[in-house]
């Protein structure tokens, strides 16, 4: 009698192991792209491949989600505004790392602003806000929000100190870029600096009825005070006076022609090489015969409104004196100028 032998035939099994069993079980898809809730967003790739490639100045992902990215700012523009800004610096952001000719960015790129004291970026980071000041966590906007090609400010900065900025871009969902390459510039030392000449000038002979001029005084003003400076003067004896006699001819604001006697100031020129304007103040800005007051209060002849570069001013000392004012050779005043700044 011969055998027949038949082989087992399996339709169908359940996954098992001695210590479990799977009764049915399928493979889904491998993810759901744009998954999210009101905190997170998130990007699912099935079957991809992810890595990194990278060079001394550029770093690339690989694979679906990592084709989408922006491409790395350039380090920005940093400026100290040659060498004047104490307290703030001036930021422009720069082209694409990547893709050199690109002039313009979409409007619907943003970008965030990162500042260090430290090259590193290792401690002490801050974020551009608004507004100029710095906050602890990063704030997007659109490259003319951030100023365009005029820049935008970093203020409320410490003085003679070197700050570190770099730039990051994000378009849209998943673009974030990491922060690029970083510029620098150092803030300076508040400054003034002033002079006055000639220290000492005569009026000559004081008639009766004639009014004399001094002769033209010359001042010299720069300084970085972001909120100007002024020039002030203050006499010692409100006119010029005689010790022999003790008589006062006494200062006045007006028309010299017009009074029996009297002794001021007036402005004659105010100029600068850049900033200012520096201004001759009221009641100063005169002409002809007409002088502003002195008093022994220190008021100002000559305003900047901000920080000036090789401001220059003169002035005039005009006197007048009365048949009744005592006959004496040592008639003077002495008139004390000082400039001061606002930072």
């Amino acid at each position: 009698m011969r055998a027949i032998s038949m082989g087992m035939l399996l339709f169908g099994a359940f996954s098992s192991s001695t210590n479990y069993n799977l009764n049915s079980y399928s493979i889904g898809p491998a993810g759901t792209s744009n998954s999210s809730s009101t905190t997170y967003h998130a990007q699912v790739n099935g079957g991809g491949v992810s890595g990194t490639e990278s060079s001394p100045n550029n770093t690339a992902g690989t694979g679906g989600v990592q084709t989408e990215q922006l491409a790395i700012p350039q380090a920005p523009t940093v400026s100290n505004g040659s060498n004047t800004y104490y307290d703030q610096l001036l930021v422009t952001l720069n082209d694409y790392e990547n893709v050199p000719n690109t002039s313009t960015y979409p409007s619907d790129v943003q970008f965030a602003v990162e500042v260090s004291t430290s090259s590193t970026f290792a401690s002490g980071n801050l974020y551009l806000q608004t507004g100029g000041i710095l906050g602890a966590s990063p704030v997007y906007q659109s490259y003319t929000a951030w100023g365009g090609t005029s820049g935008t400010p970093i203020v409320g900065l410490a003085s003679s100190t070197t700050y570190y900025v770099r730039v990051a871009a994000m378009q849209g969902l998943f673009t974030n870029t990491e922060f690029g390459a970083a510029a620098s510039a150092a803030t300076v030392s508040p400054s003034i600096t002033y002079s006055v000449s000639p220290n000492s000038l005569s009026l000559g002979n004081l008639l009766p009825g004639a009014i004399v001029t001094s002769g033209a005084i010359s001042f010299s003003l720069t300084t970085n005070g972001v909120y100007g400076a002024s020039i002030f003067a203050a006499g010692q004896n409100g006119g010029l006076f005689s010790a022999a006699n003790g008589a006062t001819i006494t200062a006045l604001s007006g028309n010299l022609s017009s009074s029996t006697h009297g002794f001021g100031l007036q402005g004659l020129t105010a100029s600068q090489s850049a900033g200012g304007p520096l201004a001759i103040d009221s009641p100063y800005n005169v002409s002809g015969t007409n002088v502003g007051t002195e008093t022994t209060t220190y008021t100002p002849v000559f305003t900047t409104p901000t920080a000036i570069t090789s401001g220059s001013a003169t002035l005039d000392v005009l006197a007048k004196a009365a048949s009744s004012d005592p006959p004496s050779t040592d008639y003077q005043e002495v008139l004390n100028f000082v400039a001061a700044a606002s930072y």
